[in-house]
């Protein structure tokens, strides 16, 4: 008797166990399917929208997915359940290092998978001011034109993702001399 409750024990926990890991790892991104970043400022670009990059799809792996993103200004760094984008720009061929109240830098990940939930991780450089917020499947974002000839203007976001801005008292500057990061969990 004690032979065959120990093998029932032993099934069943292994049961649970598969059970409990079975839908965490079928909702693991194995894709950003798409990045995509667009800029705002009431100067430098009179106000409105415009596109500046926009790669993919990439497949998650060890390394840095997306080097010099932005046009050198962020290595993005997936994981299954994670975006981290580290400052790399050299800040004399940006235009704007502190963000004023017209300043808006958007960046748009979409996975292979839906997002549900996301959060700015504690591990965030604190001269980063950003949200970030779910978007829902078929999101379409329109920008009013692009830095780059022949960038898309038009995107859409198949099955959502999550949307980082980052604005109002973001100082590059402070972030540039901790050698800064921003990451997002999801």
């Amino acid at each position: 008797m004690t032979t065959t409750s120990n093998k029932l024990s032993a099934g069943l926990i292994s049961g649970v166990l598969l059970a409990l890991a079975g839908p965490a790892a079928a909702d693991m991104a194995s894709n950003a399917t798409q990045a995509v970043n667009f800029f705002e400022n009431g100067q430098a670009t009179g106000g409105v929208m415009m596109a500046v990059d926009s790669q993919g799809p990439v497949a998650i792996g060890d390394g840095v997915e997306l080097a010099g993103f932005a046009f050198g200004t962020y290595d993005v760094d997936f994981t299954a359940n994670s975006v981290t984008m580290t400052l790399v720009a050299r800040l004399e061929n940006l235009m704007i290092t502190q963000y004023d109240g017209t300043t808006f830098d958007r960046y748009y990940f979409a996975f292979d998978q839906a997002v549900t939930s996301a959060e700015i991780a504690a591990s965030t450089d604190a001269g980063f001011a950003a949200t970030v917020e779910i978007i829902a499947p078929g999101t379409q974002v329109i920008a009013a034109g692009a830095f780059v000839d022949g960038l898309p203007t038009e995107y859409t976001f198949e099955n959502g993702g999550i949307l980082l801005t980052i604005g109002e008292g973001t100082d590059l500057n402070t972030i540039s001399a901790n050698g800064g990061s921003i990451t997002v969990n999801f």
